[in-house]
């Protein structure tokens, strides 16, 4: 026996996945069919939820990134003097 469901969800998701099930030849109730027979097979979540730590930004000494711009400008310059020629 068939029962319906009814949920909120982003209007930009709910589009995005339309034409993501469009190209794979289903519709979205197939698709959400499918995650709740997955889930149900594994009893949760059929795929890892996790919380990933942020990646950790190495810092840059003031003199690599003067040194940075620097290589920068005199590439520029030596482009924009070629291109003037």
């Amino acid at each position: 026996m068939d029962s319906n469901m009814t949920f909120r969800m982003d209007a930009g998701v709910k589009q995005q996945m339309s034409a993501i099930c469009r190209e794979l030849g289903m519709t979205t109730s197939t698709a959400f069919n499918l995650f709740a027979n997955a889930f149900v097979r594994a009893r949760g979540m059929p795929f890892p939820v996790t919380i990933q730590e942020p990646p950790v930004l190495q810092s840059v000494s003031p003199e690599k990134m003067a040194a940075d711009a620097s290589k920068i400008l005199e590439e520029f310059s030596a482009d924009y003097k070629r291109m003037a020629e």
